[in-house]
């Protein structure tokens, strides 16, 4: 080997680079590539969670008699997801002390209506445990529903033996589904029912969580039912992919150290 062949192998040595190392590199910028097709993937939930519905009542604070009947309209505002998804359904869950208060009826608003669609509505009053379940879905879902209008109208009854102050129904629970396969976050707002003109809280009541009630057995589309599966081979592509370039990683090294003995 002559003087000049064995200096330019030290360089090789020595710097780390030639042909094994210039691989590493080609095969470190392939698992980058492919590492970056996995964020609009990841991002989309997060960027279409940014679009909020809003519950509210027609007025945030009612005032009522011990024994009265009131009716309490609760409305709701969304323009729904990104790229033009509209609202499919709706879990209207209203919750309240059933001491105080008594929800007789929940009937089913117009919101949802339009397209030549028919609304499935199901209702589910457990009022021992201070809860009414309204859900409401579009058959077919169509192109959903945006917008603002009334999605319910509740009768309260106020108990006979209600002592005077203030006490909520609340609709934090609720829940709404949009025609993609993307979740809508829900900001709700309570009404307080001001019980013979008393404006001191009274005690609250501990609610049980909305899924541990049997529910009304609900409509469901096939169609909804088949974007909701769809939507699963995502989470899993993404995964495959990151496996696929950790996997890559580990080669382009192995490689590279091998070539270098």
């Amino acid at each position: 080997m002559s003087r000049t062949d064995a200096a330019r192998d030290g360089d090789r040595r020595t710097d780390g680079i030639g042909p094994d190392s210039d691989r590493v590199v080609a095969c470190l910028i392939a698992v980058v590539l492919a590492l970056s097709l996995t964020i609009p993937i990841v991002a989309g939930p997060a960027a279409a969670i940014d679009q909020v519905a809003i519950l509210s009542p027609e007025q945030t604070q009612v005032e009522a008699a011990p024994g009265e009947t009131i009716e309490i309209d609760v409305s709701l505002r969304s323009q729904g997801g990104h790229g033009d998804e509209g609202v499919a359904a709706v879990a209207l869950i209203a919750q309240y002390h059933p001491d105080y208060l008594e929800i007789t009826d929940i009937e089913r608003g117009p919101w949802l209506e339009g397209d030549g669609t028919e609304i499935r509505a199901t209702e589910t009053d457990a009022r021992e445990r201070g809860t009414t379940i309204l859900e409401q879905r579009r058959e077919p879902a169509a192109g959903g529903t945006t917008g603002t209008g009334t999605i319910a109208t509740l009768t309260v009854r106020v108990a006979d033996d209600a002592p005077a102050g203030t006490t909520p129904i609340s609709f934090d629970e609720s829940d709404i589904e949009l025609t993609g396969d993307y979740p809508s976050a829900v900001v709700d707002e309570p009404v307080t029912v001001a019980i013979d003109g008393g404006d001191e809280s009274l005690e609250a009541f501990d609610h049980p969580d909305p899924d541990e009630i049997d529910r009304e057995p609900a409509a469901s589309s096939g169609d909804d039912a088949a974007e909701t599966d769809g939507g699963e081979p995502v989470s899993g592509f993404t995964l495959e992919i990151a496996l696929v370039a950790v996997a890559l990683a580990v080669y382009c090294l192995s490689a590279g150290r091998d070539g270098r003995r």
